[in-house]
């Protein structure tokens, strides 16, 4: 396309923005005549065939100008999508949505060289939010071509919009996603199911967990997004029966779903079989890591897959703790059937016995990696022995009035662990009263339980500075009894 052609294009795509429905603009009609919708397309075509091409955008000195008019037609399809649903279908019938869609495309790889490209590529993701917003025909077509037909997921157009380096771009493309799943079983369930579905929605997660204002619109965007998977029972397919480690994102926004909504109803709605057992697995995993930690493999685990497993964590025992407090019978039994109590189990042991081994392991491999990469970030994992709290308060939650549950913490010597927990910890003041619940919990109406806690003898008494400061020890007799002593009142003078 020549200078002169180019400039007459670009005049026409500015006229048909200003002349584009807008609430600032009540004089003008709202629906768009097909003809106009004609005109816009070959308007289009035009532009993005001249794009395309040329092979080396790099060195395209009408780059800019030619973003500049697709900017101008998008922003025209943008208002008049949102201010008359007719025209969407006008729209789609002229080929605007695959212009559209070809448009993100186009502008999308070229968005590190010219900034008029990613401000193109954001309008662009808003007008095709706006063209799908409650258009089933066309939110269909989305799903299936984009995500289920997609041979590479990398090239369907809600990647390009999620993947770009411009925050207006990542929030269109996300609501591209909400307008096209939400309220539609069907849609999400495809979505979930195909391969492009599931980076995209993991990499929404992902996005979720990085932004730290809760009040982010963009942050509200997301969790609705990965919100519309949960209510539809497609979060345990989007994490399987295997899931990776960094999909603490997802988890991130579960736990986040399981505050907002309180009830056992709910829980047992979203947590079926795939989504409990998607949480043993990554507990188990968590545990398989940290045991390579304070082992001699430790120091062959990257630093970024610890700080993965630390998030996974404690995103997956925050829900576990939500779900099992207030969870009805069927719910109970779900919960036994996943042998998620076995593996937190297994945790419990292995922070109760490794946890100062696991952090100092810890912090040799992230200061290894910081003098590799000549960095001085701060990466290992700390405060671990919160999971241990976490770990006790599930396993009590989950015996309460249990006998089943209480009997298999038994015999994975699950009760023993709660024990060895019922003294005073310097690291964490409070875990003796967590304790003293799930004991509780583990004891109630269950005779074999007790009389399990009743034939453990006391080995021995430890000093306690505190008694000793009030003048106290305790003492231990040959029957095992644990009884309180008046110390020696002599004290040597005390120093002039």
């Amino acid at each position: 396309m020549d200078s002169q052609r180019l400039q007459s294009v670009q005049q026409e795509c500015a006229a048909l923005k200003d002349s584009s429905p807008h609430p600032s603009r009540p004089h003008l009609s709202t629906a768009v005549e097909q003809s106009i919708w004609t005109h816009a397309h070959a308007l289009f075509g035009e532009l993005l065939s001249d794009a395309t091409n040329n092979d080396d955008l790099d060195i395209d000195p009408q780059a800019g100008p030619r973003s500049d008019a697709l900017s101008d037609l998008c922003v025209f399809v943008r208002n008049a999508a949102a201010m008359d649903r007719a025209n969407q279908t006008a729209a789609d019938e002229a080929g605007i949505v695959n212009d559209v869609i070809q448009t993100i495309q186009t502008m999308l790889r070229c968005e590190a060289t010219y900034p008029e490209a990613s401000q193109c590529g954001a309008v662009a993701g808003q007008a095709l939010s706006n063209l799908a917003t409650s258009n089933s025909r066309l939110q269909q077509r989305l799903v299936e071509r984009e995500l289920r037909d997609c041979l590479e997921p990398i090239e369907s157009v809600f990647w390009y919009l999620l993947a770009s380096t411009n925050p207006k771009t990542n929030l269109a493309g996300q609501m591209v996603v909400l307008n096209t799943i939400k309220h539609n079983r069907a849609l999400t369930e495809t979505l979930c199911a195909s391969e492009a579905g599931q980076m995209l929605v993991s990499k929404v997660g992902k996005m979720f967990s990085k932004r730290e204002d809760d009040k982010d619109d963009a942050k509200t965007i997301m969790y609705a997004v990965v919100a519309e998977t949960i209510e539809h029972n497609c979060l345990g397919t989007l994490l399987t029966d295997d899931p990776e480690l960094d999909s603490y994102g997802l988890l991130d926004v579960l736990a986040v779903y399981c505050s907002e909504n309180r009830s056992s109803t709910t829980y047992s709605e979203i947590c079926d079989p795939g989504l409990l057992s998607a949480l043993s697995s990554i507990i188990a995993k968590c545990h398989d890591l940290l045991c390579q930690v304070w082992q001699a493999s430790g120091d062959s685990v990257e630093m970024s897959a610890i700080v993965e497993a630390y998030l996974c964590l404690t995103s997956a025992l925050s829900v576990l703790i939500q779900i099992t407090e207030d969870a009805d019978p069927q719910l109970a039994v779900r919960v036994l059937d996943s042998q998620i109590v076995h593996h937190v189990i297994r945790l419990l042991g292995l922070l109760s016995q490794h946890l100062p081994r696991i952090e100092k392991a810890s912090k040799r491999v992230n200061d290894n990696a910081n003098v590799n990469a000549n960095t001085n970030k701060q990466g290992s994992i700390s405060h671990l022995f919160m999971f241990k709290r976490h770990l006790i308060q599930i396993i009590g939650n989950i015996a309460y009035y249990n006998k089943p549950a209480q009997d298999l913490v038994r015999e994975l010597d699950g009760l023993a662990l709660v024990l060895d927990h019922m003294r005073i910890d310097d690291n964490h003041p409070y875990i003796k009263e967590y304790a003293v619940v799930a004991l509780k919990s583990l004891l109630l109406n269950n005779p074999e339980n007790q009389e399990y806690v009743q034939k453990m003898e006391t080995q021995s008494v430890a000093d306690d500075p505190e008694m000793a400061r009030v003048g106290v020890q305790p003492s231990l007799s040959a029957s095992g009894r644990v009884s309180l002593k008046k110390m020696d009142s002599d004290k040597p003078d005390s120093p002039e």
